[in-house]
């Protein structure tokens, strides 16, 4: 279920690119493997579209990923997360400032094609085998 959104300056060409979401790829499923659907979203945004401290067009954007995540996962599994994250995009972006935001989602706030994943016993159980941590809300 990771769903993770990199908001970034333009200017990393496709094969960057695809070596930069194999990286996230990779962290995120190391620390979240289940479900394994993994979605990543690069959003590139032109200098005259992003502000830092209230200028418009005073320098590229700061790169800012957002996650949302099972709860559940162990803070070790997250920190490891977090590092290989961190320095994969540093290698494609070389800007200061990075920030991540991990946003955790109990099943009862997830779902899949109308249906609330909390529904889905099946899923409970993976869940909680997964991420032992997690107490599913139903």
């Amino acid at each position: 279920m990771p769903i993770g959104y990199l908001d970034v300056p333009p200017g990393v060409d496709l094969g960057g690119k695809r070596e930069l979401v194999k990286a996230i790829y990779e962290a995120l499923h190391e620390a979240y493997p289940f479900p394994d659907d993994t979605r990543i979203f690069l959003r590139e945004w032109p200098l005259g579209s992003v502000s830092q401290n209230g200028l418009l067009g005073s320098e590229p954007a700061r790169p800012v990923f957002m996650v949302h995540v099972p709860q559940g996962a162990e803070v070790d599994a997250k920190r490891k997360m977090l590092r290989r994250i961190n320095a994969a995009v540093a290698a494609a972006y070389r800007l200061p400032d990075f920030i991540t935001f991990i946003h955790e989602h109990s099943l009862d706030l997830v779902a899949v094609e109308g249906g609330l994943l909390a529904d889905d016993q099946q899923r409970v159980e993976h869940q909680t085998e997964a991420y032992p941590r997690s107490s599913p809300r139903t």
